[in-house]
């Protein structure tokens, strides 16, 4: 029994080393915690959309919905770490990347949030200037743990 429970705690102190040390390090602005929706229309004519769930514990789920110019509808969904370092957020996923996606953010007001992209080495495709709206979802509770 002992050399199992070992054997799993080892499994769980190697994944630490996956998590880069400024997401261990970092914190998180409660104001961005919660369901959030946002979209945002490429030049192709693909509308992204996804709701994300942030949670105080710095972890995340996007549910993307890409609807495309003939129809088409694609989905996936992704899991992270988000985190706040040097006013600037910060998203990573683990799977695939090994730098987070940096960006400014400011709150338009108590429900949404613009958000500005100023470093992505990860990303496949040039985006150029990137920059999208989300706005606290009125359909999903908020994703919060309460004391």
């Amino acid at each position: 029994m002992k050399l199992n429970l070992t054997v799993l705690f080892m499994i769980a102190l190697s994944g630490c080393e996956a998590v880069p040390k400024a997401a261990q390090q970092a914190q998180t602005d409660d104001k961005l915690i919660g369901v959030w929706e946002g979209e945002y229309l490429e030049k192709d004519g693909t509308l992204k959309k996804w709701t994300q769930t942030r949670k105080e514990d710095g972890t995340y789920r996007i549910e993307f919905r890409f609807v495309e110019p003939g129809g088409t509808v694609n989905r996936f969904s992704e899991l992270g770490l988000w985190w706040i370092k040097d006013s600037l957020f910060h998203e990573l996923v683990p799977s695939w990347m090994k730098h987070p996606d940096s960006y400014q953010y400011h709150f338009k007001d108590n429900n949404c949030i613009e958000f500005l992209l100023v470093d992505s080495r990860e990303s496949i495709e040039d985006i150029g200037k990137y920059y999208f709206v989300e706005c606290l979802s009125d359909t999903v509770p908020l994703a919060r743990n309460i004391d």
